[in-house]
């Protein structure tokens, strides 16, 4: 049932808007792409069997971005249109599809190969994932391949989003995070929210738009 919505939110948003384009990665990860550069920053959510909260919130920031870009507004802001001349995004709803599942064993590259392979081989500014629950920031334990910057866009997100930084975690979005820092030598950060209730994530999303907005041209 959620894929099925899911791919009805993509084709839609395919549909309605004409500077977006709609992949899949190895054949079955729906991935969306929007701007005009070849070093894009990509946002990823879905990453538990269980989790859609994080994929719903990513799509409506998506939307969003497009909507505004389309109409020449401002998302929080931000010229959209002209920014993204000079940037793009890919977004990535749903990492782990629900038939896929993790029962707490430690992840490890073959779990999440598709997208670790597609991240390997495919040059990108930085990953963001989106992940439910702890309400907070994760930043990727810097490493001699990873840019100099990366501390400072950690403080960056945690100044937006007015969440902690999160120095340790264990969750399949972290440890993912971690492993591609070290292999794609690719900056990443996990964005938390507090919420988990559907009746907050209006309220969750708005409150986190901003962050995402300031991420998507970091």
């Amino acid at each position: 049932m959620f894929m099925s919505a899911l791919w009805d939110t993509i084709f839609m948003l395919n549909d309605t808007y004409r500077d977006v384009s709609v992949f899949l990665i190895d054949n079955h990860i729906p991935a969306l792409r929007f701007g005009d550069t070849g070093k894009p920053v990509v946002f990823a959510a879905g990453f538990g069997a269980d989790e859609w909260q994080s994929s719903v919130m990513l799509l409506t920031f998506f939307e969003d971005l497009l909507r505004h870009a389309e109409s020449g507004k401002t998302l929080s802001g931000i010229a959209v249109r002209k920014a993204f001349k000079k940037r793009s995004v890919i977004a990535v709803p749903c990492v782990c599809p629900p038939k896929m599942k993790y029962e707490g064993e430690t992840l490890k590259p073959a779990d999440l190969s598709a997208f670790a392979k597609y991240l390997s081989f495919h040059p990108a500014q930085m990953l963001v994932c989106v992940q439910d629950e702890t309400g907070s920031v994760f930043s990727a334990k810097a490493n001699e391949k990873l840019p100099t910057d990366s501390d400072t866009v950690a403080k960056i997100l945690c100044a937006c989003s007015k969440l902690d930084l999160l120095e340790q975690a264990d969750s399949v979005g972290t440890r993912f995070c971690e492993w591609t820092s070290a292999h794609a030598a690719l900056p990443s950060y996990v964005i938390s929210p507090p919420a988990k209730d559907i009746a907050a994530l209006p309220y969750t999303y708005k409150r986190l738009e901003e962050t995402f907005t300031v991420s998507a041209l970091l």
